[in-house]
């Protein structure tokens, strides 16, 4: 049986990250052929917040301070042993200890005389885009792990075409080493969602609205969304209301959550625009499966969770005119230019006005089914070699 270990850290992975994560573990153990073969390792720094997400019983958890606590020391010297002996001292005697045969969906490479293979996941390249997003240290760190990439991994997954684009023009890593593998999700049936009574109550819903479930992190671009709303409600059209969640936080931009709030105030929105907070996954997939549309204005995407979440429900998806998201193809979108907040205004016009003069797309759960499963087993038979 192959011994597949994946890491969840609460305080360094993406809660999109950790959302990847978590539907491709319990899509795996889900599909009967395979959960007999893979045994399914999950290493994180919290058993408690854990408990919280909707991970299968069949996981083997391991809960290691000494794994994610690597000193500086220790971390430079197994950096220096990959590059003279090809493989780590400190982290292969960890991951033997547990008879860890993969290590996937990290940033960690274990060097190429490892006994355990790597497979890193490099989910976008946005600091090649937005530099001043980021710290000089970051960009250099960034480009050394390329480096080491090139002869250290296993293979290295890419979430999307645009990615690997961006890969081809840093390096010449050969493509046999490179996998494009677009996340999919196993979204619950609607029968499992929160009813709308429920969300009404909890949220004070109204019956149409937009849903932004992104990160208030500075390139999700909240701002144009506040600029189309203004417009809008100027326009005469005060029936129109933008619900939204994710964290406050942005470490790039810690004041980026409070400006916002300061323009939603100052220009009277606060009725039109109601942030939720961070909600629990099965509010957030509830909101998505009632909304009118979903909306994301970001600057930048991997490949979007939530582009991804709304495909699967056959939802309105109002969108920045990306790379990723024209890759991603939505059914029913509508792009718009990621600073024209004249163009957003009228989308948001436009589809309130038709909302109840069409009756809504009907998702088929057996079309998500087949999606999710087709990118699974592009994962394990291209990499594992499972089958």
């Amino acid at each position: 049986m192959v011994r597949l270990a994946f890491t969840i850290h609460f305080n360094r992975t993406w809660l999109g990250g950790i959302n990847v994560i978590v539907s491709l573990i319990n899509s795996i153990l889900s599909i009967q052929n395979l959960s007999s073969k893979i045994k399914i390792i999950l290493l994180t720094n919290s058993k408690k917040k854990l408990s919280k997400l909707n991970i299968s019983k069949k996981v083997e958890v391991i809960e290691s301070f000494e794994f994610f606590n690597r000193s500086l020391f220790v971390r430079i010297l197994d950096k220096a042993s990959i590059i003279f002996f090809n493989k780590t001292i400190f982290l292969e005697k960890f991951l033997k200890r547990y008879n860890i045969d993969f290590l996937s969906h990290t940033s960690i490479a274990t060097g190429k005389n490892s006994d355990i293979k790597s497979i890193v996941w490099i989910p976008d390249f946005q600091y090649l885009h937005f530099p001043n997003f980021f710290s000089l240290k970051y960009k250099i760190l960034k480009k050394l792990n390329i480096l080491i990439y090139k002869n250290h991994v296993y293979k290295i997954l890419l979430s999307s075409k645009s990615a690997f684009k961006d890969l081809q023009k840093i390096t010449n890593i050969h493509n046999s080493k490179i996998l494009i593998n677009k996340f999919s999700f196993d979204v619950p049936n609607s029968k499992n969602l929160r009813s709308f009574s429920y969300l009404k109550k909890k949220y004070k819903l109204r019956k149409n609205y937009f849903y932004l479930p992104n990160q208030y992190w500075v390139h999700k671009n909240h701002k144009v969304v506040l600029e189309a709303l203004v417009k809008t409600i100027k326009h005469g059209k005060k029936d129109v209301f933008i619900y939204s969640s994710g964290s406050k936080e942005d470490y790039r931009d810690p004041q980026n959550f409070q400006n916002l709030f300061k323009y939603v105030k100052n220009n009277n929105i606060e009725k039109n625009y109601i942030y939720l907070g961070l909600i629990p996954f099965i509010d957030v997939m509830s909101l998505i499966f009632y909304s009118t549309a979903v909306i994301n204005p970001s600057l930048f995407e991997g490949w979007s969770s939530t582009v991804e979440q709304a495909k699967m429900y056959n939802k309105k998806i109002v969108l920045s005119n990306i790379n990723v998201h024209r890759e991603q193809n939505p059914k029913y979108a509508f792009f718009f230019n990621s600073h024209d907040s004249n163009k957003l205004s009228n989308i948001f016009q436009s589809i309130n006005s038709i909302q109840n003069k069409k009756k809504k797309p009907i998702y088929k759960l057996s079309r998500i089914r087949k999606k999710n499963d087709n990118y699974i087993k592009d994962y394990i038979n291209l990499i594992l070699k499972v089958r």
